[in-house]
């Protein structure tokens, strides 16, 4: 195939007019970023990805609620109460009231640690509950190390002044944190209560035994047979101390008895123990019914305040009750009392002894409950109207806090005298048959007994020997009729409570947290938006192209999606081309700037229309134009105007065509020419003389000649191009551009020092397009 001869170009023969390019227009340049500029922009991206928010960010934050819903349910609490006793209760050592009470912090300290001890709870774990293993409860079994679990989870707090211990804990199963309570309880009381009490029986059995040993040396020195009466000791069955279990009387404890003056020493001490009982079980009841009197004024003046304190706005009297009446709490004692109250009757109906102790335990804790009932109710009602109206009855209710704490003490001092009026009268009742049972010849010491017994006789050293081992009998014997009746004492930590009916607590944190969980769904797929648009920088406005470039913005074109459909659209988007070629044709062209290169950061940002646009509107307007699609990799321009793409440029550039028989000419007199085909022999001429002298021979006969090239940052060709135009127009598209590669076309721009240049915005708001 023969290709023609190329038609060299000649240079224009007619220059034109020595120009100076004007100065620029004043750019309205890039604002330093302010908190106005930065919260413009997040709120565009929110406009952005409202809709991908909304949904994803719902759908997240269903699933992250329905599992914190699930996951984090609000726990069951159940707790048990022990009382440790200020003081211990004990009839031996009456004479000092406030025995005990000195160490009784320490005490108490010591046993709240001791409740969460490893052999505590490893008895708890072994123990069942209501025929249920506690170490085969579901919630124990899921738990790789159930110590470190129950000692995590178990609470034990104590209040400064009370005699209470709280044994709390939660959990998830309302049945199993019952059960694990009342377990770690009942191993607390074996383990350690009743453990320490054994350890007293033991060292009880160690010391009579030692009386015996002591006893048999005495009758042995003093040559006497051994009394056929036997000494009722703790291995006796009706003995109120019985040994532990295991525990056998030493031998030669059976059949051996005291001489005549040491049972007459012991029937004395019985008569006087027996004398202090009695002043006892007198004295008793008048503290009680001093203290009774004491709990009653205390109650007046609890009530006296509840009674006369304003009620809440808009809250009558009835309504502050009802509210009182639906509380949890309150309706849990008062299910239990009624409870308890129908087993009462149920038992009595059905047992011949209506007396029976299990059926008088249950009217007794019926009637405790009452009491309790009673005071929470009041408490609550302090506490609703403090909520309802948290500025009213301040002084009111700090002086009904300190009375309840004051009546909480005086019932508890009430209990105490009463145990110990129960305990005195138990002991009375049993020295009494001690000394009914005593032999009837065993008479109380005569004067000249002791008058004997205090003749001076000669010194003999198996006498003194013996009245020593006879006075250390004596201490000994003293010590272990002390440590009986303290045996038979009422224990100094008792149960107060069993474990409470689990209560659901705590349902404001759940619905929080999934509240939170909801919004942490949203929160995330906003930050994942957020962070995509802050890392990628896409121009989202106006005011970020600039607040990002310091040229000109000279033409700003809105949104031309569907503008053949939609007449408005397409007028505005016209009007807006308009207004770019009135600018060009006022600001440059007087100026001698005839070569307007259209370009851009990357591919896909609109330059292609408008430098078609520009150039229908040019030619419109009766102004000479030509549009040059210097675009040779990827050309567009020959579709938009429905024409064919060779010969063109790239033939011109090889020689292989001359100028005239490459224009294509429109309509409207618009005349194109396009691309042509691209080869590598274009590639090493686009930056030599031939380059140069297409651009002077194209500009002579034209008013405007319109360059569209590649993107400037992808290809050295539009660089050459743009160096040899007059103006540069910059062209960045809405969600196409990104302000950092633009900065950096700017840029590249600056560097080619050419004498006008300026930024085209597409896909703007109609308010933006108003400027």
């Amino acid at each position: 195939m023969t290709t023609a001869p190329p038609i060299p170009l000649q240079p224009a023969t007619k220059r034109r007019a020595n120009y100076r390019p004007a100065p620029k227009p004043e750019s309205n340049g890039p604002a330093r970023a302010s908190q106005t500029q930065g919260a413009q922009r997040f709120v565009s991206w929110l406009k952005i990805h409202w809709l991908t928010i909304l949904f994803c960010g719902g759908l997240l934050g269903a699933v992250l609620s329905y599992l914190a819903w699930t996951l984090l349910p609000s726990k069951y609490e159940s707790y048990a109460l022990l009382r440790v006793a200020s003081s211990p209760f004990t009839v031996s050592n009456n004479k000092d009231p406030n025995r005990g009470r000195t160490e009784f912090a320490t005490y108490l300290k010591t046993n709240a640690g001791l409740i969460k001890n490893e052999f505590v709870l490893n008895k708890a774990l072994r123990l069942e509950v209501d025929g249920v293993r506690i170490s085969d409860l579901p919630t124990i079994r899921e738990q790789k190390n159930p110590f470190q679990f129950l000692e995590d989870e178990l609470i034990v707090s104590t209040q400064e002044g009370s005699e209470i211990i709280r044994l709390t804990m939660k959990g998830h199963n309302p049945d199993d944190v019952r059960r694990i309570v009342n377990a770690v309880q009942t191993a607390y009381m074996e383990e350690v209560i009743e453990k320490e009490i054994k350890e007293r029986q033991a060292f009880l059995l160690i010391l009579e035994t030692t009386l015996v040993n002591l006893q048999k040396t005495l009758n042995e020195k003093g040559g006497k047979v051994q009394d056929p009466q036997l000494l009722q000791v703790a291995g006796d069955s009706k003995s109120p101390n019985p040994l532990p279990q295991g525990l056998v009387p030493p031998a030669g404890l059976v059949n051996s008895g005291p001489p005549d003056w040491v049972k007459k020493q012991i029937a004395a001490a019985q008569v006087s123990r027996s004398l202090t009982l009695q002043e006892q079980v007198m004295d008793l009841p008048i503290l009680i019914a001093s203290q009774k009197a004491k709990i009653e004024y205390l109650k007046k003046r609890i009530e006296q305040p509840i009674a006369e304190s304003p009620t809440p706005s808009g809250l009558t009297a009835e309504q502050l009750a009802a509210a009182v009446e639906r509380d949890p709490e309150v309706q849990a004692l008062m299910q239990e009392e009624e409870k308890l109250r129908r087993e009462v009757a149920l038992d009595q109906s059905r047992y011949s002894n209506p007396q029976a102790p299990a059926i008088i335990a249950k009217w007794k804790r019926a009637e405790q409950l009452i009491v309790e009932l009673d005071k929470m109710k009041k408490s609550k009602t302090v506490l609703f109207s403090q909520i309802k109206n948290p500025t009213a009855n301040t002084q009111v209710s700090k002086q009904t806090d300190s009375l309840m704490a004051e009546f909480d003490s005086a019932i508890l001092r009430l209990q105490e005298l009463e145990a110990m009026q129960t305990s005195a009268r138990q002991k009375l009742s049993q020295v009494m048959e001690e000394i009914v049972r005593l032999p009837v010849d065993s008479e109380p010491l005569q004067p000249a007994d002791f008058r004997k017994i205090d003749e001076k006789k000669p010194i003999d050293p198996n006498d003194s020997l013996a009245e020593a081992e006879d006075g250390i009998f004596r201490g000994l014997a003293q010590n272990a009729a002390a440590l009986r009746l303290d045996l038979s004492s009422p224990k100094r930590v008792s149960v107060l409570q069993t474990a409470s009916t689990p209560m659901q607590k705590d349902t404001r944190k759940q619905i929080l947290a999934t509240i939170f969980a909801g919004l942490l769904g949203f929160g995330f797929v906003g930050f994942i938006a957020l962070g995509y648009e802050a890392i990628v920088q896409k121009s989202c406005t106006l005011a970020d192209i600039q607040a990002t470039l310091d040229t000109p913005i000279v033409a700003v074109i809105p949104r031309n999606e569907g503008s053949g459909q939609d007449p408005i659209r397409q007028m505005e988007v016209q009007e807006s081309i308009d207004k770019l070629r009135t600018y060009v044709t006022q600001t440059w062209l007087p100026r001698g700037a005839t070569t307007v290169a259209m370009t851009s950061a990357i591919a896909d940002e609109g330059k292609s229309f408008t430098a078609f646009a520009l150039a229908n509107s040019m030619a419109d307007a009766g102004y000479r134009t030509l549009l040059v699609d210097f675009d040779l990799r990827l050309p567009s321009l020959h579709r938009m105007a429905q024409i064919e793409a060779t010969p063109g440029v790239c033939e011109l550039l090889r020689g292989e065509t001359d100028f005239a028989h490459s224009i294509k000419t429109q309509s409207n007199s618009l005349q194109i020419l396009p691309a042509g085909r691209w080869t590598d022999d274009v590639r090493r001429v686009s930056g030599s003389e031939r380059l140069e002298q297409l651009l002077k021979c194209i500009r002579e006969p034209f008013d405007c000649v319109i360059l569209l090239t590649h993107p400037l940052l992808t290809a050295a060709e539009s660089l050459e191009v743009v160096r040899r135009s007059e103006v540069v127009l910059l062209c960045s598209k809405y969600r196409e551009s990104t302000l950092p590669l633009l900065k950096r076309a700017a840029d590249r721009v600056a560097t080619t020092e050419v004498p006008y240049s300026g930024v085209v915005y597409l896909g703007s708001t109609s308010q933006e397009a108003l400027c």
